[in-house]
């Protein structure tokens, strides 16, 4: 079977552009970072606009670290990869194929530093895209750059941005929008480049070129890309007539916010393409996401697991379980969430058709690492503006003491057990401990419960005042299983006075 390349998509009678694939584009864009992510989503993007010649532009992909493996795999196949979107939108099965051309050259910078600076030089290139992990978005000290990569894409961002400045002599700079899921990621990324240039003591006209003629903008980001099908690679090299290394699989959903001036929308016509693009104050939107997807999937782990279930879709499936879910949703934080009642409505309808998409294998036990941090930086937020506090939350942090019972105990985490199969519970160490303890004895108390829940090294706050729910479904699941404890919930369960 032929790999994909520009010979072999040429040959292709589906799935790919080919007037588009023979184009020749300037190169407008440097992306740091080749990974499934940037791949399925950001490239996806910039080919939704080339397909209605909006953009006409093509990226250059950097490596971001010694040891990634993408890069040669993009030079073999000419910069191609297939994008496959597969979920629910508007309540049917979506499914979108098409061979990626936006890739124009890929450069690994500890092989060739000369060729990445290289591109500061380039008349044509406006834009630096990147997603290099939130380890990636972070300060280290490293010298400066003379002849050799750094490590860092700090490094590697401040050491282009320098010869930027030599060469066009305090001319135009670039507009730097940072993928990576950290907030203010923009407004991080830029003071981690004026550390380093004090550091190295670059000229300070340089640092007032950075803050002058350079944008960084902070973003939002959001799409599941569970990446390369390795389960079912064989079947889709089948369907496509082609071998591909780099396919990457995500959902159709997508949302990116940019803080920047709307004005750059004529240069990046996002919106114009039809994309769920929004030019405005990330925080807002950072909100509704955390509270509408990241606060449910933090609240139905624990009771889908439980109850014997694995993944996500497997929730959705289950009467009893999803019932939960769209109560938490619809009913426990929609309504006390600030935000256009027509916008929060639909993004909440899309958080159950994403929860639902039989193509993506979001496993509970994964959602359930470092459950407790989870509950209080996405589930904790909400209840400060309500009066009650919902049932849902007592149900949960009952699933949650039930889940994070020890079976064996290891160095950084401990295993549980449920039905026969065990499963590792990871967390911080006074947290793991904290559980431990409370496991000790073989009959868990109110007094227990109680004395957990006023635990303020544990929840930076006191939680007592939700004893007497809480150790009521902490007692039905224990007689009636967390399925059994779910459907009371749902037949019997009122909010408790909130004690904020």
């Amino acid at each position: 079977m032929p790999s994909l390349n520009k010979v072999t998509a040429r040959k292709l009678t589906t799935n790919t552009d080919k007037s588009l694939l023979q184009k020749e584009l300037p190169e407008k864009v440097i992306q740091f970072g080749e990974g499934n992510f940037l791949r399925a989503y950001m490239n996806w993007m910039l080919q939704q606009m080339n397909k209605q010649q909006l953009f006409n532009g093509r990226a250059v992909a950097i490596q971001p670290t010694p040891h990634g493996k993408v890069v040669p795999k993009l030079n073999k196949q000419d910069g191609l990869f297939t994008t496959i979107l597969q979920g629910i939108e508007d309540g049917e099965e979506k499914q979108e194929i098409e061979v990626n051309s936006t890739i124009s050259r890929s450069i690994n910078p500890y092989d060739d530093w000369e060729g990445l600076l290289k591109l500061a030089e380039s008349d044509s290139i406006e834009f630096i895209f990147s997603n290099t992990t939130e380890a990636g978005l972070a300060y280290k000290e490293e010298p400066y750059p003379e002849k050799e990569s750094p490590l860092s894409f700090p490094g590697k961002l401040t050491a282009l941005l320098y010869r930027r400045y030599t060469y066009t002599n305090g001319g135009t700079g670039f507009t730097i929008i940072p993928c990576e899921l950290v907030e203010e990621n923009g407004n991080l990324l830029k003071s981690i480049v004026l550390r380093l240039a004090e550091e190295w003591e670059l000229p300070e006209a340089f640092t007032e070129w950075v803050e002058n003629r350079n944008t960084f903008c902070n973003t939002l980001v959001d799409r599941i890309v569970p990446g390369y099908p390795k389960d079912t690679v064989k079947e889709w090299e089948s369907r496509l007539g082609y071998e591909d290394t780099l396919m990457a699989v995500g959902e159709p959903f997508h949302l990116f916010v940019i803080e920047a001036d709307p004005s750059l929308e004529e240069k990046l016509p996002f919106q114009k393409a039809g994309l769920n693009v929004k030019w405005d104050k990330v925080k807002p939107y950072r909100d509704l996401k955390v509270s509408l997807l990241n606060a449910p999937h933090t609240l139905l782990f624990s009771a889908g697991f439980l109850s014997g279930l694995n993944t996500v879709r497997e929730v959705m499936e289950d009467q009893t379980i999803s019932s939960y879910v769209r109560r938490v949703v619809f009913e426990d934080i929609l309504p006390h969430l600030s935000f256009d009642s027509q916008e929060k409505e639909a993004f909440a309808e899309s958080v159950i058709e994403r929860f639902q998409n039989p193509f993506v294998k979001h496993q509970l036990a994964d959602l359930g690492l470092n459950a407790v941090q989870k509950l209080k930086s996405r589930v904790f937020p909400l209840l400060k503006q309500q009066e009650y506090v919902p049932a849902a939350i007592s149900y949960s942090l009952a699933a949650l003491f039930h889940y994070y019972k020890p079976y064996t105990i290891h160095d950084g985490h401990f295993m549980g057990l449920q039905k026969g199969r065990q499963y590792k519970v990871r967390d911080d160490e006074v947290v793991l401990q904290t559980f431990i303890d409370f496991w000790k004895y073989k009959q868990q108390t109110k007094d227990d419960i109680a004395d957990l829940l006023s635990n303020q090294s544990l929840w930076e706050q006191d939680l007592s005042h939700l004893t007497e729910d809480v150790f009521y479904y902490f007692e039905s699941i224990d007689l009636n299983g967390a399925k059994g404890a779910a459907e009371l919930l749902l037949q019997t369960a009122a909010p408790i006075e909130n004690h904020k």
